[in-house]
């Protein structure tokens, strides 16, 4: 098992939030060409719109860097916490729930006669996986990037998601449950008309402010996990 390089990681961290920040700041300072209040208004929609979409690339980016992150080090599956095992099983588990596969165990017993008992194909499959299980421990992780999945709404509950998926503390993002919100209800809003007069210069600051406070706190569960080697059973 290989070191992860914790400053390299934090810098890929840090520059995915730098240019997106960069980016936003951009757009907001041509707010300054705009004169008439009302158009400014409709203008800080556009960069809601855009903020959501930055908070939820930045989001799924970062996990990703995550989940590389120990793809790369090569952790092994026995000495991985479960979670992460779970995760790194998915092909292992598919093939598992696949009720057309006929274990060579279930071959050898029957031979060419398969009893058509969907049970004890059930059981076989069973049996397989058991007597696989110490190969399958000693291989190390992938963790497919499906795991990370925002489903086009990255609401507290989706954030939770990933979370738990990856073994990370579920709630570490409860303080900013009501920023998120904010920012998914001011970004659906426009999208289903509810919003169509726009945000004002103070409503936007602070729908800003809240999303980049999100993106911090990113950083600083995942830099916390790979400092502490969560991703590693306690006993490691």
């Amino acid at each position: 098992m290989g070191e992860i390089d914790l400053i390299d990681i934090r810098s890929q961290l840090e520059e995915e939030m730098t240019w997106r920040s960069n980016e936003i700041r951009l757009l907001r300072n041509q707010l300054a060409y705009i004169e008439d209040d009302e158009d400014k208004k409709r203008y800080r929609k556009a960069l809601v719109v855009m903020l959501y979409s930055h908070y939820e690339g930045f989001c799924r980016t970062a996990f990703l860097i995550y989940v590389d992150a120990i793809n790369k080090a090569r952790v092994l599956r026995k000495v991985a916490n479960d979670y992460i095992v779970a995760c790194s099983f998915a092909e292992e588990f598919k093939a598992y729930e696949d009720a057309s596969r006929k274990p060579k165990i279930y071959k050898k017993i029957f031979g060419n006669k398969l009893p058509d008992d969907t049970k004890l194909h059930s059981y076989a499959r069973q049996v397989d996986f058991i007597s696989n299980m110490h190969s399958f421990l000693d291989k190390p992780v992938t963790i497919p990037d499906t795991v990370v999945d925002t489903e086009s709404n990255l609401w507290p509950v989706v954030l939770k998601k990933i979370l738990f998926r990856l073994g990370l503390p579920y709630d570490a993002f409860k303080e900013y449950e009501g920023q998120i919100t904010m920012l998914l209800n001011r970004r659906n809003g426009i999208a289903h008309g509810r919003d169509k007069e726009g945000f004002d210069e103070n409503t936007y600051s602070e729908i800003e402010k809240a999303t980049f406070e999100v993106m911090k706190a990113v950083i600083e569960v995942i830099m916390s996990a790979l400092k502490e080697k969560r991703y590693l059973k306690e006993s490691c």
